[in-house]
């Protein structure tokens, strides 16, 4: 019986992630963990993924009036989107 999650067990029954592991896929950033090559991921560098974090940023801010700032957190080898900082009132 096989999981279907993120998660390797080591030789002394612990577990870790599976980008963690020494066996990582060819592309995956050494930093975030994250493969270049996935197509779900949104880049820095890339126009059109830049105008969906823009709109998301604006959307967020208008929905929640109390909210100062959101701040997108890049990652600084593959320049992809980890997460979202948001600043409150």
């Amino acid at each position: 019986m096989g999981f279907n999650d993120d998660l390797t067990r080591m030789k002394d029954g612990s577990y870790i992630l599976k980008h963690k592991s020494k066996k990582s896929k060819d592309g995956d950033c050494i930093e975030c963990g994250e493969n270049t090559k996935s197509r779900d991921l949104l880049f820095r560098y890339n126009a059109e993924d830049m105008l969906l974090v823009r709109n998301y940023i604006g959307d967020h801010l208008t929905m929640h009036p109390k909210h100062k700032s959101v701040t997108p957190d890049w990652c600084s080898t593959c320049e992809a989107l980890k997460q979202y900082i948001v600043n409150i009132i």
